[in-house]
């Protein structure tokens, strides 16, 4: 077993998301059925996450940062 495979579906979410910055329902759909909820899940977090339709039934989601971005860690 990988590393990766690990990770909640969440944190899934949230990687493929910073990684790529735009990711369609349909490949969210293949890590989480209910990919609405862990999206929601982040966005209570502080991610800024968008849903722009395409055409028909896709979607996709638009990684925007976190409410700490732009903030020095410590």
């Amino acid at each position: 077993m990988m590393a990766g495979d690990k990770l909640t579906q969440t944190a899934r979410i949230l990687r493929l998301l910073k990684t790529k910055g735009k990711v369609s329902n349909f490949e969210l759909r293949k890590i989480a059925w209910r990919y609405p909820a862990r999206v929601l899940d982040l966005k209570h977090e502080g991610h800024k996450i968008r849903s722009v339709h395409d055409t028909g039934a896709k979607w996709f989601y638009i990684y925007d940062g976190d409410e700490d971005d732009g903030k020095e860690a410590a």
